[in-house]
């Protein structure tokens, strides 16, 4: 299977970020990490929420099927 390519990991990742957190992406999202052999991208999406005044940072795997899944998110104050 191959693995997803950067551009469609950060597109997916964004996406799902988004719809977990309810706001926009204020940055590019970045490929921290690459976990081989399982082919999956560690992705950091930016998020800011305007009903809260907060940016957040969330983490997402992507998987080589470019499906992101959540594993954790940070919040701090701009």
């Amino acid at each position: 299977m191959a693995e997803c390519r950067d551009d469609d990991a950060k597109f997916s990742a964004d996406k799902k970020a988004r719809s977990f957190m309810s706001g926009d992406t204020f940055m590019a999202a970045k490929v921290l990490k690459r976990h081989l052999p399982s082919r999956r991208k560690e992705v950091a999406s930016y998020i800011y929420v305007k009903a809260d005044d907060l940016y957040y940072t969330v983490y997402t795997l992507v998987n080589s099927a470019c499906k992101a899944d959540v594993i954790k998110r940070t919040k701090g104050k701009h």
